[in-house]
């Protein structure tokens, strides 16, 4: 009984790492995007969206993180900023955000920020959580946002852009 015991064991941990061994061997095909997949963001964005005027600029990659600002107007006042970096961390692509008041009083805690993991990313697309950047044509962008609602429900926000020449 005792040496059927033992050739049971064996056999479950030998199954158990045959079962791991083909998971590290599938998770090593998986390959996390670089953030050169990110690089159609790069530019200065206008548009509109979220009831008022929309400014996003993206700087191309350096030291493994890529910045970008956004600027939301209404009636001819800055009513929020946003400070974003995309960057790569452990996990892979994340997407993090900072808000800001006009007066550059931030929303968040100095140690807190808002962070949308990576999802998914093809030609035109990336899904970053609630956040999603569509590329329609090569001079427009458009950036919906999921926001939770007070009724527990979420909510659409799409802001429509046009790439512009910065002057």
């Amino acid at each position: 009984m005792r040496i059927k015991s033992c050739v049971c064991f064996v056999l479950v941990v030998l199954m158990a790492s045959a079962i791991q061994l083909q998971a590290d061997n599938d998770s090593s095909k998986a390959v996390a995007p670089t953030l050169e997949k990110f690089n159609w963001l790069v530019g200065h964005w206008r548009g509109k969206g979220l009831g008022g005027d929309c400014e996003e600029t993206w700087l191309p990659e350096s030291g493994g993180c890529m910045l970008g600002t956004f600027k939301f107007i209404n009636d001819d006042k800055v009513n929020f900023l946003e400070i974003m970096t995309i960057t790569i961390d452990t996990v892979g692509p994340v997407l993090r955000v900072k808000h800001f008041n006009s007066d550059m009083t931030g929303w968040e805690d100095k140690t807190e920020m808002v962070t949308f993991r990576y999802d998914s990313t093809s030609a035109n697309q990336i899904f970053f959580g609630g956040v999603r950047f569509l590329k329609p044509s090569k001079d427009s962008l458009l950036i919906s946002v999921s926001f939770k609602t007070k009724d527990g429900g979420t909510k659409e926000e799409l802001i429509r852009c046009r790439r512009v020449d910065i002057k």
